[in-house]
């Protein structure tokens, strides 16, 4: 959590506030160099001079960091590319499942309805003699076959 809290504080600061840090910790570093010749400022040299080296490196520190992070980014892009583009073609693969699947819903139904009809047909003449008619058995036989198998 408080890495997540660093990283968006950070995150909003200007990538170019860190060489601006360390150019201006240089500068500092350089006057308080000079300034220590001076009496009245010798005290504060002791002073500026370390902070101006924390600054360097503070600088220098979170530049490189910035850097990487831009880097990051742009494979975080490149990679939400990718997954929109796999998204949109689960989305295709998808409604053709799924317009496979109504299609093949209805042959079977509509199989169904037809041998129901032929069997209607049929009772009459196989309830006559109370003979086992050659049509029963090949409508029996029909029905029974993949009526998927049958419209490829």
């Amino acid at each position: 959590m408080f890495s997540w809290i660093i990283q968006n504080a950070l995150g909003t600061i200007p990538t170019w506030t860190w060489p601006a840090l360390a150019g201006a910790s240089f500068v500092i570093n350089l006057l308080s160099g000079i300034l220590s010749h001076l009496p009245q400022f010798k005290p504060w040299h002791y002073f500026i001079k370390p902070l101006s080296w924390v600054g360097i490196l503070v600088g220098v520190f979170m530049y490189g960091g910035a850097g990487v992070t831009v880097i990051y980014q742009e494979a975080l892009k490149e990679q939400q590319a990718k997954i929109a583009v796999a998204e949109q073609a689960s989305t295709d693969a998808n409604t053709a499942i799924k317009t496979k699947v109504v299609t093949r819903v209805q042959v079977i139904h509509d199989k169904q309805v037809i041998y129901k009809d032929r069997i209607k047909e049929v009772t009459k003449e196989i309830d006559k003699d109370c003979k086992f008619d050659k049509d029963a058995s090949k409508i029996l036989n029909d029905a029974a076959k993949n009526p998927i198998k049958d419209t490829k």
